[in-house]
């Protein structure tokens, strides 16, 4: 679960808030170490280029490899113009290997640098592509309810079988008026408790629209009335968990659609779902 977890972070801060945390907390360690420099009384040629990792490391961020690569010969160039009077006076030899030293280094950090940065980008493009798991309460959320279903209409067309889907709407306000330690305590308990209720074929995910704690649980091989007696025992588990920990007035709104049958309100809910789906990955990626 907590792999899980962090997937989902990752995915919903996206790659562009990933850059600018990792931006900063890079820049944040190279002052350190130029301010050990400086306590060293280190030669100030030396701690200037130790300030060219900066530039490199933005680069490489923002650009990838080919920023990383473009960044270490600039850096490396930029060395050889600090190092030019001091060649000039004792020549090339003296210093030759410093400067090489320094553009192994430098290119050595754009090149890594940089291909982390691609593989970073990509990693986070597909965690955003794949991600199934609700942040909230750990069950399925808005972009796996959306394929299961189209999954679930496909089999029963081709089996000629019948599924129902149990669809819950918890007002948002009594939960969202307790204090956030307890509100994050609560889904995550309610997420538990959604997914120990369920038979094995059974999936049940959530959703929050900003008003309402949507929960649709699917039902493969059920009737109508099987979901109508699933959701009625749901309802009432769901309304005694909400009393106990301390949003009992919360309302439940319910409804229940089986297919073949009620295509039309199936869609109807759907798109609610669609909307949640699309507002969990609106996060641009820059």
């Amino acid at each position: 679960m907590a792999t899980q977890d962090m997937s989902a972070r990752l995915a919903r801060m996206g790659y562009g808030r990933a850059r600018l945390m990792l931006s900063l907390v890079g820049l944040a360690i190279l002052a350190v170490l130029v301010a050990v420099l400086l306590v060293r009384s280190v030669d100030t040629t030396e701690v200037v280029a130790t300030l060219l990792f900066a530039p490199i490391f933005l680069l490489l961020l923002w650009f990838g490899l080919p920023g990383g690569l473009i960044g270490a010969a600039a850096a490396t160039g930029v060395y050889v113009v600090l190092r030019a009077d001091a060649i000039d006076a004792v020549g090339w030899g003296e210093f030759s290997a410093l400067i090489v030293t320094r553009a192994i280094a430098y290119f050595l950090f754009g090149a890594v640098g940089g291909w982390a940065s691609g593989t970073l980008s990509m990693s986070l493009d597909k965690l955003d592509l794949y991600d199934q798991v609700d942040d909230l309460t750990g069950v399925n959320n808005a972009r796996f309810l959306l394929t299961d279903i189209d999954l679930e209409k496909a089999r029963s067309q081709r089996y000629q079988t019948v599924f129902s889907v149990s669809f819950l709407a918890i007002d948002a306000e009594a939960i969202s008026a307790l204090p956030a330690r307890k509100r994050k305590a609560l889904l995550r308990q309610l997420g538990a408790k959604l997914d120990d209720g369920i038979r094995t074929m059974d999936r049940v995910a959530h959703g929050y629209d900003g008003s309402c704690h949507r929960i649709a649980t699917i039902l493969p091989e059920t009737a109508g009335e099987g979901a109508q007696v699933f959701q009625a025992r749901l309802e009432e588990q769901i309304h005694a968990f909400l009393a106990e920990h301390g949003a009992g007035g919360a309302t439940v709104d319910g409804d229940i659609v089986t297919v073949p049958g009620d295509d039309d309100a199936l869609e109807r809910h759907l798109a609610e779902w669609k909307a949640i789906d699309q507002a969990e990955h609106a996060t641009p990626r820059t």
